[in-house]
């Protein structure tokens, strides 16, 4: 599946962002690496039609360097979309420095 915008963290921020965004219409792709059982703000992200993944740790994360997007790489996957909202919390801080 093509993703319009990967979220980086769905907890209360981010599971927000997923849910309006896939709300307006964009094809969301959220990623998380705790349980869906740890993240009830999620919920109305995943009703909105998200593509929500749980337990994927995200490794890290670039822009394409032709200006196209965005690269997050995880242990299981590389993931690309034009967008990237991180919203992870105080983890954002490893992803960010």
């Amino acid at each position: 599946m093509t993703h319009d915008v990967i979220v980086i963290g769905l907890g209360d921020l981010g599971g927000a962002a997923a849910h309006r965004l896939a709300a307006r219409g964009l094809r969301v792709l959220g990623l998380d690496s705790r349980s869906q059982a740890e993240l009830p703000s999620s919920d109305e992200a995943f009703r909105a039609g998200a593509d929500l993944r749980f337990g994927e740790r995200v490794i890290d994360w670039c822009t394409e360097r032709s200006g196209t997007g965005a690269r997050v790489l995880t242990p299981s996957s590389t993931y690309t979309a034009p967008l990237l909202v991180i919203c992870d919390g105080s983890d954002a801080r490893s992803l960010l420095l």
